[in-house]
């Protein structure tokens, strides 16, 4: 950038120069100054008293109202330097095999337990009129780990391999099984508050699967209002209308089919609202840091 004011003059303005800036290289200490002479005023850039550091000076009468010209550009460059949100940014934690093989062992456990007392999945399973009627608080965790037959298991481990390690890889493997067994119990309680007084029970780890999905249709959301870039709604609320293909697709089913899908429903629903209040906490923190 080089002197701004011809030599003569700066040699009648001695000692009229004040620090606005330090900065390690020369090119950042040259791209603040241009924001000085897109204001108007002059600057010059002279090495630092220590080696390898470079001073942006500035008149003092105008200083003050330079610094908070620099500020508020210095601001804009840490939030143009935000790296793009995408899977590969965030989907940072391990995929908690420790934690899917767990959860694998003790639903093939209570499995075999329904063999040997048949009465178990009467006890535990979720019920409208057990948990409304009855007071049974128990029955919407309990009834994520019974299951009515050996497909049924089958294809909720399955999924459940699948859902539960990609939300572990975004929340961490114990904070994600957490939300996925809570956005399970609150999907198996609405369900059982909206269907009573009509008698309704269900079982299955499927409600905290789909809850699963739904975590991550809500991380997916809210990354994308994190975006530097201004986005269409449509683009931010991309990840909830996929997840709602994926609910359709694999939660449908037909009327009297015996598939809960209330259940389902209903926790890809809790499943939206634990992913996004997993990530609101980051993106105010974020928000202030850039600010």
């Amino acid at each position: 950038m080089g002197e701004t004011m011809p030599e003569d003059h700066e040699e009648n303005h001695a000692g009229s120069w004040v620090d606005v800036g330090r900065y390690d290289s020369l090119d950042e200490a040259y791209d603040h100054g241009l924001v000085i002479l897109a204001m108007g005023e002059s600057c010059r850039v002279l090495e630092g008293k220590q080696l390898g550091e470079y001073e942006l000076q500035a008149e003092a009468e105008v200083a003050a109202k330079i610094s908070e010209e620099l500020e508020e550009f210095a601001a804009e460059n840490r939030e143009r330097k935000q790296p793009p949100i995408s899977p590969s940014n965030w989907a940072k934690h391990p995929a908690g095999w420790l934690y899917f093989i767990a959860w694998a062992g003790l639903l093939l456990g209570i499995f075999h337990w329904q063999g040997l007392d048949p009465s178990l999945a009467d006890r535990g399973a979720s019920s409208s009129i057990g948990l409304i009627g009855r007071g049974e608080w128990w029955r919407p965790f309990t009834a994520l780990f019974l299951h009515a037959d050996g497909p049924h298991i089958v294809g909720n481990l399955a999924s459940g391999m699948v859902f539960g390690g990609m939300v572990s890889k975004s929340l961490g493997p114990l904070k994600a099984w957490t939300m996925i067994l809570l956005a399970g119990t609150m999907g198996n309680a609405l369900t059982s508050w909206l269907t009573y007084p009509q008698p309704f029970s269900s079982l299955g780890a499927s409600t905290a699967v789909f809850g699963a999905l739904g975590i991550l249709s809500g991380i997916g959301i809210m990354e994308n209002i994190r975006e530097p870039v201004r986005m269409p709604w449509v683009r931010i609320c991309a990840p909830l209308l996929a997840g709602l293909v994926l609910l359709g697709w694999l939660g449908g089913a037909a009327p009297d089919s015996g598939v809960d899908v209330f259940g389902h429903v209903f926790g890809f629903g809790s499943g939206v609202i634990a992913g996004v209040a997993c990530r609101l906490p980051v993106t105010r923190i974020e928000s202030l840091h850039g600010s």
